[in-house]
């Protein structure tokens, strides 16, 4: 099981800090996150007037175990691996 951690706006959308998956690499555990948290994360933020277009992950920070996944050596993911997952930072 592969663990993932939502943090600020996306967990504040999404109603929950963390979900569990099955997956043997990182595109598996994107595209599960997809098809469970990406139609309602859209749509609350449609109802906050903010609109999402395309995935989570083209719209977010993701790190694996504490290192960004464009600074992994591997794809492959096992079990306690943790995805955090933030939204992209704004303000100023």
């Amino acid at each position: 099981m592969v663990t993932a951690r939502f943090y600020s706006l996306w967990r504040s959308h999404l109603g929950t800090d963390s979900a569990t998956l099955q997956a043997d690499d990182i595109d598996d555990a994107l595209t599960q996150l997809e098809e469970r948290f990406g139609p309602p994360l859209r749509e609350k933020l449609k109802a906050d007037g903010i609109q999402l277009d395309g995935n989570i992950k083209d719209h977010s920070l993701i790190l694996l175990n504490g290192i960004a996944l464009r600074n992994l050596k591997s794809t492959r993911v096992k079990e306690g691996d943790v995805l955090h997952i933030f939204p992209p930072a704004i303000g100023g």
